[in-house]
């Protein structure tokens, strides 16, 4: 599979100013489409989570063309997210 990056970078450039929306849509739609999923964000403070989305995405797409920024980024935030209890299959929730 190749990945346009071209494409990607474009499209997330219309989406940054609608980015709290995106955001808050995101969870939305995933808490709808995923109820089970909810209770795993029950304590979590809601706005600053759509921060760290919006920052996350921020931080891939503007190291898309540089790989080794964005193993070491994601493999952080990886980590993170299996100290929250993330576990496989969460995984088919968010793609």
């Amino acid at each position: 599979m190749s990945l346009n990056v071209e494409l990607l970078e474009q499209n997330f450039q219309k989406i940054k100013p609608h980015a709290g929306e995106f955001a808050a849509s995101f969870y939305e739609n995933l808490f709808a489409a995923h109820p089970q999923v909810q209770p795993l964000l029950a304590q979590t403070n809601m706005e600053k989570q759509r921060k760290l989305l919006l920052a996350s995405l921020v931080l891939v797409v503007e190291n898309l063309r540089k790989p080794e920024v964005l193993e070491k980024a994601l493999k952080n935030l990886g980590a993170k997210h299996v100290g929250y209890g993330t576990i496989p299959e969460h995984y088919p929730a968010v793609v």
